[in-house]
């Protein structure tokens, strides 16, 4: 489907290009299609080669080069003529879907259709899709021909909360019943749930959770509008098929063997089942054949029979017909693209065998009875999902030109008296299931052995710098982990003396461990941190910078509510010693504070933000914190910390995004450390850290918006530089810090910190407004600078007469 889509809608990538669809489905495909053709060749040996011989050069087409004996570009022309005479014949007698439906919805990834009409006689289709982002629940009004007469609009959020945790997208139908009632499946926590929405109401209505099922897909009502079919994976991972009864509440097991049952859907007469399964004769080498289950005598028969792969069965509205997708290998094995094919069922069924019972015995009359089926379309690339609605058109999803969309073909009637294509199915009982093989080994030969981890180096990293303040300071880290990746060891060591006689006094390390293998993630750790320190954070520091070794432990717990929040627990105890070296003076530093340092923490996190290229760009993430530090040894310490830190993302249009961030912070107590603000992470256009206090709230507004796309496309000179796009942003920040009244601008009689003598700016609200440019380079970093102007005294009076300048890199807030 991806490569037929490729080559027809031009673009595929050539080979010596590749890097630019690096991490994406169709890169996958195009490896896949390179391979075959390289086992078609130059034979199939020449892949094991390829393997054994990638380490002698560090770029793959090298290593291709020399193992096959041609240049890449050489060997991309042969490919791609390899494509073209693999797929180009087909298209003779092929249509792509836009030329041959109608559209409903095509932006986006849209799937899995399905109607209702209202007691009013207005029509509505309703898909899942993910055109923002965020995989939602949509609806479109449509008239009597399926033509939209509205907007798009979603009718369920997903991906945002618990509640709606993720959607389906590709795996699982909804349903709507006569009387109005939407069913549709959403992982809800650990497990799936099935929701059921009241069209005519517009409301949720209920929410079914099963204790025993893991995993839940495609729910059918029944004609009553009471009963729900669908299938579901229990923790022995088989998928069976499931009857609910809203009614009574009541849970009953259709099947209960190895095979893949999936898609059932209710025949008009609310007897019987049409469902895909694997359950057939080579349904071990990857087919799937359309079987009926009768729900008053609980056999199972086929409905088609073959090498093929029929899914997403729906009943024709007199019960005459299925409608299905179906994938079939032509003359010389080779299978084409998912078409939609129809199926007579007015006549009954053959048994196949009672559910979960044995098969026939071998040697059993071939079924007498033959069954016409029709292919419907014969679309360049893929149809999925038909569905038949009761004034005779076809619903379904389409993929063309790398996007899903959600098409219509009406006049069944017609499409079924003019087929592309006609077959006969000829189903075989007769024939056995296939079954998993068992090892033939006597039950003393195994013996249960518990497992060992085993860890191996992950990374390793080693740095010297020095500059004018700190002097020169070197480290190294390293982290382990086992061989299912779920512990890890992290080892880092330090030193930042500044001469050969005190290398051990200033020596850091610390040892951490990290285990994931159960829903709480778990950290412990110790540490020593030894060396100078800049006095920003203490109050009534005695100079500019203090020497504190600090050795000690801490634990943390984080507990997943969701797939979106958490909760966090930590704890520390440190010993700290403190030498502060006094302002103005050459003297030694004086040993000045010890203490035994205690703290713990409690946090609450939310997180849905939707990332882009340079930061969040849709959603909310916010972290609630509450805090004790005290000295537990001289109680010289003893402070609460609280902490609110919110951001929005409002995604006005596809591209444009309005950001807001509030964060108030305080700190209560005895000897209680000051927060800071200042530089381009927070308050821009103000020196780093250069805002100081014990309390302090900030806010900043920022609208993003694109300036240019891929510029790399009008300068081809930015394209070794990895230029993904060029972003602007309008930026308004305002801060205010303080200590003891709000308005007070005495910080103590200390008033000399780290920045050249300059004052804490407390007791005031400062701010600045402006606007800048982002540049992503390589994909991963963001270049950001800022201009603009600088106040104070709540935007009354204007610091700078001229414009302030910041260059940063990193991701928006």
């Amino acid at each position: 489907m991806t490569m037929r889509d490729a080559l027809y809608s031009n673009y595929l990538q050539p080979l010596p290009s590749m890097f630019r669809i690096r991490g994406t489905f169709q890169m996958y495909k195009q490896g896949e299609s390179l391979f075959h053709f390289i086992e078609q060749t130059y034979g199939e040996e020449k892949i094991l080669e390829l393997i054994e011989n990638f380490w002698k050069h560090d770029q793959f087409e090298n290593v291709m080069e020399d193992v096959l004996g041609q240049s890449v570009e050489k060997m991309d022309r042969r490919w791609r003529r390899w494509l073209k005479e693999f797929y180009y014949p087909e298209l003779e007698k092929t249509v792509p879907p836009s030329l041959a439906s109608g559209t409903i919805a095509r932006e986006g990834f849209n799937v899995k259709p399905a109607y209702y009409r209202f007691s009013d006689g207005t029509r509505k289709v309703y898909f899942m899709a993910n055109r923002n982002g965020y995989t939602n629940l949509y609806e479109v009004p449509v008239d009597s021909a399926y033509q939209p007469t509205g907007e798009v609009e979603v009718l369920v959020a997903g991906e945002r909360e618990e509640r709606f945790e993720a959607f389906h997208l590709l795996n699982s139908r909804i349903s709507t019943s006569e009387d109005g009632k939407l069913a549709f499946v959403t992982k809800s926590g650990g497990r799936d749930v099935v929701h059921v929405y009241d069209l005519e109401a517009d409301e949720m209505e209920a929410t079914y959770q099963f204790e025993n099922l893991i995993a839940v897909y495609s729910p059918s009502w029944g004609p009553e509008g009471e009963r729900l079919a669908f299938s579901s994976i229990d923790k022995s991972g088989y998928s069976d098929l499931y009857l609910f009864d809203t009614s009574t509440g009541q849970l009953q097991r259709l099947t209960n063997d190895i095979y893949d049952d999936r898609d059932p859907d209710f025949g008009p007469n609310g007897e019987q089942l049409a469902f895909s399964s694997d359950r057939t004769a080579t349904g071990k080498d990857g087919s799937y054949n359309l079987f009926t289950y009768d729900l008053n005598s609980s056999r199972i028969a086929y409905v088609t029979y073959g090498e093929q792969r029929d899914f997403a069965p729906r009943w024709s509205p007199s019960g005459e017909q299925l409608v299905f997708t179906s994938v079939r290998p032509d003359s010389a094995g080779r299978y084409g693209a998912r078409n939609i094919w129809s199926i007579d069922m007015e006549r009954p069924a053959s048994e196949l065998v009672s559910a979960g019972a044995s098969p026939l015995a071998p040697g059993a009359q071939e079924q007498q009875h033959r069954r016409r089926e029709r292919r419907l379309t014969h679309f360049t690339t893929a149809a999925f999902n038909p569905t038949w609605t009761p004034d005779d058109r076809l619903l379904f999803s389409t993929f063309e030109n790398r996007r899903f969309s959600i098409r219509q073909m009406g006049n069944v009637d017609s499409l079924l008296s003019n087929p592309r294509e006609t077959d006969t199915a000829r189903p075989r009982p007769d024939e056995e299931r296939w079954a998993f093989g068992r090892m033939g080994t006597e039950d003393d030969s195994v013996t249960a052995v518990p497992y060992e981890r085993e860890y191996s180096l992950d990374v390793a990293r080693g740095q010297v710098s020095n500059n004018s303040v700190w002097g020169t300071s070197g480290g190294a880290v390293a982290a382990f982990s086992d061989l299912l990746g779920n512990d890890y060891w992290y080892f880092t060591l330090y030193n930042t003396g500044r001469g050969r006689g005190n290398f051990l006094e200033n020596l850091s390390f610390a040892i951490s461990r990290v285990q994931l293998s159960g829903r709480a993630n778990i950290g412990y750790g110790i540490q020593r941190f030894s060396g100078l320190q800049p006095a920003l954070r203490d109050i009534d520091a005695d100079g500019p910078y203090y020497r504190e070794t600090l050795y000690g432990g801490s634990g943390s717990v984080s507990y997943p509510l969701s797939k979106f929040r958490r909760i966090e627990v930590n704890t520390s105890l440190n010993w700290s010693s403190k030498d502060y070296l006094p302002i103005g003076t050459d003297a030694d530093f004086d040993a000045d504070r010890d203490g035994l340092l205690l703290s713990n923490t409690l946090a609450l996190t939310h997180d849905n933000a939707l990332y882009g290229a340079n930061g969040p760009v849709d959603g909310w993430r916010a972290r609630l914190e509450a805090g004790y530090t005290t000295d537990v040894m001289n109680s010289l310490t003893n402070y609460y910390t609280l902490t609110a830190d919110v951001r929005n993302y409002w995604r006005l249009v596809p591209d444009v995004t309005f950001a807001s961030r509030g964060l108030v912070r305080a700190n209560q107590g005895r000897n209680a450390r000051l927060f800071l603000l200042g530089g381009s992470w927070d308050l821009r256009g103000f020196e780093l850290y250069s805002v100081r206090g014990q309390k302090m709230w900030f806010t900043s507004q920022e609208l993003r918006f694109p300036i240019l796309e891929a510029p790399y496309l009008y300068m081809p000179l930015l394209r070794p530089f990895g230029i993904v796009n060029l972003r602007g942003a309008l930026f308004a920040d305002a801060a205010h810090a303080w200590n003891g009244g709000y308005y007070d601008e005495a910080f103590g009689e200390n008033t000399t910190t780290f920045f050249s003598g300059r004052i804490h700016e407390t007791g005031q609200t400062l701010g600045s407004v402006g606007a800048g440019l982002r540049l992503n380079l390589f994909g991963g970093i963001v270049l950001r600078y800022d201009v603009g102007y600088r106040y104070r005294e709540g935007f009354t009076e204007r610091i700078d007469d001229g414009l302030f300048r910041q260059f940063f890199f990193g991701y928006d807030f």
